[in-house]
Formats: structure tokens, C-alpha cells, sequence
């Protein structure tokens, strides 16, 4: 039997350099594919990051108006009011 602890990697002959060379570009095809991915994941990241702040900004913009909203709701209640006690003033 063969000890196979003591036995080192090497190419066979039978390999072709066109075998070599196909798997050389096989893995440099992968690893650009893999790369184009990441640098799209990347973009989409970014792009996510500036929908949030802008989203939590919109938030504080309709949390304002809301506010506003029922300001303006009120000192209509108030006007009404004064109107109210202006026309029984005039009676």
C-alpha cells in the first residue's frame, strides 16, 4: 500500500494548458460576477439608507402638519365662538 500522508499535489500530464487555462477564467468570471454583485448590493444599501432618513424626516414633516392641523382646528373653535357672542352682543 501507498502512504498517502507522505505524497505530494501535483498536475498530471494528461491536464492540457487549455484545461488550465479555462478553469484560470472560469474562476476569474466568478469572482467579476461575485464582485458586480457586491458593489450592487452596495448601491441598494445606500439607496435604502437614504429612503430611510427621508422617510423619518417625512414623518417629522406630517407630524408638524398634524399639529398645525389641530391648532388651526381649535382657533376655529375659538373664532366660532367669538362670532357667536359677537351676534348676541348685536341683539
Amino acid at each position: 500500500m501507498e502512504d498517502y500522508s507522505q505524497q505530494e499535489w501535483g498536475v498530471e500530464k494528461k491536464i492540457t494548458v487549455s484545461v488550465i487555462v479555462s478553469v484560470v477564467t472560469t474562476i476569474a468570471a466568478v469572482a467579476g460576477v461575485f464582485s458586480a454583485f457586491s458593489a450592487r448590493l452596495d448601491h441598494v444599501e445606500q439607496v435604502a439608507g437614504l429612503l430611510t432618513r427621508e422617510q423619518a424626516a417625512q414623518q417629522q414633516v406630517v407630524i408638524k402638519v398634524a399639529r398645525i392641523d389641530e391648532r388651526v382646528a381649535a382657533m376655529q373653535e375659538v373664532l366660532g365662538e367669538i362670532k357667536s357672542e359677537l351676534r348676541g352682543m348685536r341683539r
